[in-house]
C-alpha cells in the first residue's frame, strides 16, 4: 500500500505514541495549528515555505509564493511557516482553488488564512492558527520554499511527512517514516483487540499487562 494511503488511515495520537518509543519526541505543530472546519483530515509529503512579516507593500507583490507554485506536485501538503506573523492572511480561497488543481492535498501552517467560508466549501483541508481579513502585502512575504522550517516544535523538511486530524498537526521525519507508520499500522490493530476487551469488561490493569496499551 502507499505509504501516504496507509498514513491517511491512522490518527495523529497513535503515531506520536510511536514517535516517542523511537526517539522522535518533537514532532507537534502546536495547539495553535487548528482545522478550519470540523472532520477535516490531511496526509500528505511536505512543500514548505518560510514567510518573514514586512512593514512595506512589494514592488512585485506574491513573486516569491507565485514561483513556489510552480514547484508544487500531486500528494503535497504546502506547509507554510509564518515567522510569528498574526495580522494577515497569506492563504485563501483563490490560492487554494490554483492548489488543488495542482494536486495539492491540503494547508498547515502557523499562521492566519483568509476566506474560510469559501476553503471549507471547495472541501479542501486547511489548518491554521486563525482566520484574518487582511491581505499579506504589505504585511508579510514569502522569502523561500523548499527549505527546512519550524512549525510549534516540529522542525520539518521538505518531502517529511506531515498529518492533521481532530487532535493537531505532526510532523514525521522523512528517514523515520517508513518504520513509523508500520509500527502505528501494528499498534492500531493492537488496540482494536484492547478496544474489545475493555468493551467485554476485562480490568484495564489486566489488558494493560497483556496487550502493553492503553
Amino acid at each position: 500500500m502507499n505509504l501516504v494511503c496507509e498514513l491517511a488511515r491512522l490518527h495523529t495520537a497513535l503515531l506520536c505514541d510511536v514517535l516517542d518509543g523511537m526517539g522522535h519526541h518533537h514532532t507537534f505543530c502546536g495547539p495553535q495549528v487548528r482545522p478550519l472546519q470540523h472532520g477535516m483530515r490531511l496526509a500528505g509529503r511536505a512543500f514548505t515555505l518560510r514567510t518573514e512579516p514586512v512593514d512595506r507593500r512589494a514592488e512585485q507583490p506574491y513573486e516569491q509564493l507565485l514561483r513556489a507554485f510552480t514547484a508544487m506536485q500531486p500528494g503535497d501538503v504546502v506547509v507554510v511557516a509564518a515567522g510569528g506573523e498574526l495580522r494577515s492572511g497569506l492563504w485563501g480561497e483563490l490560492l487554494s482553488i490554483a492548489a488543488q488543481a495542482r494536486g495539492v492535498v491540503g494547508v498547515l501552517t502557523d499562521g492566519l488564512v483568509r476566506d474560510v467560508e469559501e476553503i471549507a466549501a471547495l472541501d479542501f483541508p486547511v489548518f491554521a492558527a486563525g482566520p484574518s481579513p487582511l491581505d499579506s502585502d504589505g504585511r508579510q512575504e514569502v522569502v523561500e520554499h523548499g527549505v527546512a522550517i519550524t512549525v510549534g516544535e516540529a522542525r520539518i523538511e521538505p518531502g517529511d511527512l506531515v498529518m492533521a486530524d481532530a487532535m493537531g498537526a505532526i510532523a514525521i521525519p522523512g528517514a523515520a517514516s517508513e518504520e513509523a507508520v508500520r509500527r502505528a499500522s501494528e499498534k492500531a490493530a493492537g488496540e482494536s483487540t484492547v478496544r474489545a476487551e475493555l468493551a467485554a469488561g476485562h480490568a484495564v490493569d489486566e489488558v494493560f499487562a497483556r496487550h502493553g496499551i492503553l
